[in-house]
């Protein structure tokens, strides 16, 4: 038990909502009705056409279907209840929309300057997109022309949002054979599937636009499967998800179809099929086998796990080596697809290190291990290549409805059966999607992420994913690399970094906004010098320059931590004359558990990147669960909410985060202002063992709670000190976690945000650190951090009060959402206050029970 536990917040007390300020948007320039009826007059025409077209020559299409089109609205700014006025058009149904931020201003809209003078920047704009039929396309273009004409009276009841859109429409158009491939890179991995050997068949996704009514699910499916047919494909499997609007099937086509969709797409019938949202390659995720005879042995002191308490993680990986003395007895393998008779021994290494870095953290780091068993979910196969085997999604699955099934079987059951693993509260996800990297919208397996999350109270720890474009755009050659100093080398690689950050996105899921995503530093707990032919790329505890980095969905920070991904040396390539990373498995790097070769021996490798990360990260989740068990049921005799168990890890693993000294060097290296910081370190690298427990000068306090849209909680920190004689140092650190409901259809897509203010700070002369205001609150993570030192004038008995506010976001919802609260207050460990005696003596004295949730 700790000398200084965690504390309880008292009950909040319930209080009105903070009513927004919303920034003013800049002055849009736009035409008058008339001159938009000029500019768009040919457009509507055409649409016209080309339904006109289309409805002759779906009279003769023995599937019965009747005209429809998505069409897409590129509008200047946005258009507040345009979803509203789409409900209200007979035949208009509502798609999606999404934000575009580079539409360049021309001589009919665009924004003027602080001088008066026309800005050259891009315009920021919204694309809708609603699928319409001949009716509804007759009705807009009726409405289109009373609009330009000037006539009164023009939109019917609830559709004047429309008024906005034709004022506000830079163009409108089909949702095209473009927009099917653009995002998704589709064109790209047919061309790649052309270079390999055989007339194997090639496998990919059609998303298709989800609809309301099944009819019409039921006729885009078999619109889809005639064209494949006729082509010689297969449809392999179809998935319908109606809580992530999801409506996929996969498919394939025989490699001489493939080459016809590559030189001639636009012109091929199959991707001017009409319900066709996206093509998307199927799910590249693959981790190489690197073969290696350097096996190191195990000195980890093992102590036998707990078979009497119910698993907390789960691991969802490739098949592990069950029975390696790291892991024997360790693991609850749940396997229904079989996938363990593809596997040989020697190919098991990723399922088999990740489970080791969950179950044990870095081999080399001495971490005390979890004592609970791990579920273990095997959703990779292994696959033979030329140059060694490797681990990857099955190619015969959509990997949406495998996670769906995996997650659900987990805790739901199958059928009539029970959850086999209905207590798990953390997922690890090292996997990242190599031909899925974020661009504007979320991917589907991002969606079904946060939806799960959600549903079941889960928190998954993902891999912001490994980049291999370093080497590809890195040019300094090793011989002048070499000569540099460790400071120079770490300036010319995030130059390099930086140039090139627009390719540098993390990988699906890792956009997901409800769970946590894991980037990689560059450290590990090895001692090694580099030599003559090796050299280590950045500073230790800099990002790693393979991890993927960036903003999120609509901004949002993302990875949100850093955490220990290994090093890896660069070296020479002789052939290409470049700089390259060393392939092998070798330190340094993370050590843990690894089959030897002929799969008969235990043993250990070192590996590098954001897997590592995440699963040391997830090892440190389990501690973190055993430290709030003994805070909640032995500390306070309250049962720990299991409602609260995935916001409260995901708010305690982020707690103890800050960018210390790294922030102040790498601002420097990719010319960064430090609010911008985020997108190169997200929250920072977490401190666990700070947040576990108190000190002296340190104390930390918990909250829990549920709120519904206008409501608001407000916590008291009472701050019994006199700040007034002397400079204090004081840091206040704040870390709310929620999951949010989501709206896959929207682009603000966050049902329901959550937010912190804080009173008095300006009193107590606090300053905030790290990340802009802004930024941290458009997720469901808001972490900030306050400093001051000044002399201020501040009575013993005075509190500091946190208000949690609840605002409906991209939809009116009346569900609840629970959130946890983690706040601490410390003081320079020099001056020697007893921070934590005072407060939690203040603290005691009020009724400590909370909210029972």
């Amino acid at each position: 038990m700790s000398e200084r536990p965690l504390l309880l917040f008292p009950e909040p007390q319930i209080a009105d909502k903070t009513k927004g300020h919303p920034f003013p948007p800049g002055k849009i320039f736009k035409p008058t009705a008339q001159r938009q009826f000029k500019r768009l007059e040919p457009v509507f025409t055409e649409l016209k056409k080309a339904f006109d077209s289309k409805s002759i020559n779906l009279q003769k299409s023995t599937i019965g279907i009747n005209p429809e089109y998505a069409l897409v609205f590129e509008v200047i700014g946005s258009v507040d209840n345009f979803y509203k006025a789409v409900k209200k058009v007979d035949g208009l149904e509502w798609m999606f929309d999404h934000v575009t931020n580079d539409i360049e201003p021309d001589e009919d809209f665009y924004k003027k300057n602080d001088l008066g003078e026309k800005d050259d920047h891009c315009l920021n704009g919204r694309v809708y997109c609603v699928m319409t039929n001949q009716v509804a396309m007759k009705q807009l273009i009726s409405m289109w022309k009373k609009f330009s004409a000037g006539e009164e009276n023009v939109f019917p009841r609830g559709t004047t949002p429309l008024r906005d859109v034709f004022q506000l429409l830079k163009t409108i158009r089909v949702w095209g054979a473009q927009d099917r491939i653009y995002e998704t890179n589709a064109l790209e991995y047919w061309k790649e599937n052309l270079e390999f050997d055989g007339e194997k068949p090639v496998p990919f996704e059609v998303e298709l636009f989800c609809r309301n009514e099944e009819r019409k699910r039921d006729l885009a499916v078999e619109e889809v499967k005639n064209a494949i047919t006729s082509m010689g494909g297969k449809i392999l499997q179809i998935c319908y998800i109606e809580d992530i609007l999801y409506h996929s099937l996969l498919v394939n086509l025989p490699k001489k179809e493939i080459e016809h969709l590559v030189k001639n797409y636009e012109n091929i019938s199959l991707v001017n099929i009409d319900g066709i949202m996206f093509f998307r390659p199927t799910c590249q995720s693959f981790f190489h086998n690197e073969d290696s005879n350097n096996l190191y042995e195990c000195e980890k002191e093992i102590k036998e796990t707990n078979n009497s308490l119910d698993p907390i993680i789960a691991i969802f990986d490739g098949m592990p080596m069950q029975n390696h003395g790291l892991l024997k007895g360790r693991l609850v393998i749940d396997d229904p697809d079989e996938y363990e008779t593809q596997y040989q021994v020697k190919d098991r290494k990723h399922g088999t290190s990740m489970a080791s870095f969950v179950i044990h953290g870095d081999l080399n780091n001495n971490c005390p291990s979890l004592h609970r068993q791990i579920y273990f979910r095997p959703i990779l196969k292994p696959y033979e290549q030329l140059d060694g085997s490797i681990e990857m999604v099955p190619d015969d699955v959509l990997i949406v409805d495998l996670i769906h099934r995996s997650v659900k079987r987990m805790i739901d059951g199958d059928g009539n059966e029970s959850g086999v693993a209905p207590t798990v509260r953390i997922v690890n996800f090292s996997i990242g999607d190599s031909c899925r990297q974020f661009a504007t919208t979320m991917s589907p397996l991002s969606r079904l992420l946060d939806w799960l999350s959600y549903k079941y109270g889960i928190l998954f720890i993902i891999s912001a994913g490994n980049q291999s474009r370093f080497e590809d755009v890195f040019t300094e050659t090793f011989t002048n690399f070499k000569a540099l100093t460790i400071e120079e080398r770490t300036n010319k690689v995030f130059e390099t970094l930086s140039d090139n950050k627009g390719y540098l996105k993390v990988l699906s899921p890792a956009e997901s906004i409800n769970n946590l995503t894991i980037g990689a530093t560059y450290s590990d707990f090895c001692d090694l010098d580099e030599n003559q032919r090796q050299a280590f790329a950045v500073q230790k505890g800099f990002p790693s320059p393979i991890s993927g980095f960036g903003f999120g969905y609509n901004n949002i920070i993302t990875p949100d931590l850093f955490f220990f991904g290994g090093r890896k040396f660069l070296r020479e390539d002789i052939v290409k004359q470049k700089t390259k990373w060393v392939n092998n498995v070798n330190e340094p790097g993370c050590k843990s558990a690894a089959p030897y070769l002929d799969g008969t021996s235990d043993g250990c490798s070192f590996t590098f990147g954001t897997s590592d990360a995440t699963a040391q990260l997830t090892h440190e989740a389990g501690i973190c669960y055993e430290v709030l068990y003994d805070i909640f049921v032995n500390e306070n005799d309250i049962e720990m909410p299991p409602s609260h168990i995935a916001t409260l890890i995901k708010g305690m693993l982020t707690h103890g985060a800050s960018w210390d000294n790294v922030g102040e060097k790498l601002s420097c290296c990719v010319s960064e202002s430090q609010k911008k910081l985020s997108r190169w370190l997200g929250n920072g690298i977490p401190n666990i063992q700070k947040v576990q427990e108190g000190a002296k000068n340190r104390v930390t306090l918990i909250g829990l709670g549920e709120l519904s849209p206008d409501e608001a909680h407000v916590f008291r920190l009472p701050l019994p000190f006199n700040f007034s004689k002397s400079k204090i140092s004081r840091k206040l650190t704040v870390t709310l976690s929620y999951l949010a409901p989501t709206n896959p259809s929207k682009q603000k897509y966050r049902s329901t945000q959550l937010w912190f203010e804080i009173e008095d700070l300006e009193k107590l002369k606090l300053v905030r650190c790290n990340s802009d205001w802004q930024n941290v609150r458009k997720g469901t993570l808001q972490h900030e951090i306050f400093f001051g030192e000044s002399a201020v004038v501040w009575d013993e008995n005075n509190v500091l009060l946190i208000k949690i506010n609840c605002k409906d976001d991209a939809e009116k919802l009346k569900e609840k959402v629970n959130y946890s609260l983690f706040v601490t207050f410390e003081t320079a460990e020099a001056l020697g206050l007893e921070v934590y005696e005072k407060i939690a003596n203040k603290i005691n004295t009020t009724v400590k029970v909370q909210n029972k949730v």
